[in-house]
């Protein structure tokens, strides 16, 4: 089993989108202050064992609920209309993976709300960088930060592109921040979300997972979590587009899929998640959507050096 102290959506290859961030961080403060709460009782407070009790159903019924969750593919969603200008595919075909990037390169994202204000950077740089054939390794660390600069959490993640396919594993960019003054030990399981080197307009992908089953550790007890589930889903390629940035415009494959997420005590969010690839970079937009089709968040690189 291992500890999990922080992690980062880290998206240089590929961003599932936002993947409800903000749904995140609240349920873990929400769920965070509970379980802090219910293990000092359970030591310090013996006489409400009651409440304990209650709290430890209120587990027990979001379990049996993850359990009998309705099968992906069935969620119901508002897709946003198209709005980009088709391009040949053929200019964006990524014949050499991660051909514009080298070790010690330095990637900067903004993330904005759906109104266009600042809400954060992602500042990442390449520490490793291995090929042999067309197969790449690279090693990413990365800062997320606030809009005023404050850090908020920090991590190293590995990416891959292996038997002509970018492989992204979810397991080590989903798990979400640490709890307030909370260790967890996360057991986690699921499968890749896998990118073609080549793809067309229309063409299905694969679906992927990644299932974390934790137990929040305090001084006093601990204490075995419901499931947290990711589900990503319904996901085709749309067409190539150019994309703008304030260092250039890209010629990207657009992406799009539904992302679900199961959180204990709250249960499915589902929104979603359009991401713009370009060639030899990688992720270089995303935008997020809620069931309705407005527009909830978006990222946009904004520094390569």
């Amino acid at each position: 089993m291992k500890t999990t102290k922080i992690t980062l959506l880290l998206i240089l290859l590929f961003s599932a989108g936002n993947i409800a961030d903000a749904s995140a961080q609240s349920w873990l403060e929400q769920l965070g202050k509970r379980a802090e709460q219910s293990a000092k009782r359970k030591v310090e407070r013996k006489v409400e064992e009651k409440v304990d009790k209650a709290v430890d159903n209120a587990f027990d019924k979001a379990e049996e609920k993850a359990q009998q969750k309705k099968s992906p593919g069935t969620s119901s969603l508002v897709e946003p209309p198209e709005t980009g200008t088709p391009q040949d595919p053929s200019d964006w075909d990524d014949g050499e993976p991660y051909h514009a990037l080298k070790k010690g390169a330095r990637i900067v994202y903004t993330f904005y709300d759906g109104k266009g204000r600042v809400q954060g950077y992602n500042r990442q740089e390449i520490i490793e960088m291995t090929r042999t054939g067309n197969n790449v390794n690279a090693v990413v660390s990365g800062t997320r930060t606030n809009s005023k600069g404050k850090v908020e959490n920090s991590a190293t993640v590995a990416l891959r592109y292996h038997g002509g396919s970018f492989h992204v594993d979810l397991l080590s960019i989903m798990l979400p921040q640490e709890m307030q003054g909370i260790d967890v030990d996360a057991k986690a399981s699921g499968q890749d979300m896998i990118i073609p080197g080549k793809l067309t307009p229309g063409q299905i992908l694969p679906d992927a997972q990644a299932t974390f089953k934790m137990k929040v550790k305090s001084s006093e007890a601990a204490f075995d979590m419901p499931p947290l589930t990711f589900l990503i889903f319904n996901r085709r390629a749309v067409q190539a587009e150019s994309v703008e940035t304030p260092i250039g415009e890209f010629i990207c494959f657009k992406i799009i899929q539904t992302v679900e997420a199961d959180y204990p005590l709250i249960g499915k969010q589902a929104s979603t998640s359009i991401t713009w690839i370009g060639k030899g970079l990688g992720v270089i937009k995303t935008e997020s959507y809620d069931n309705k089709g407005k527009l909830q968040s978006r990222m946009l690189l904004t520094g390569l050096e």
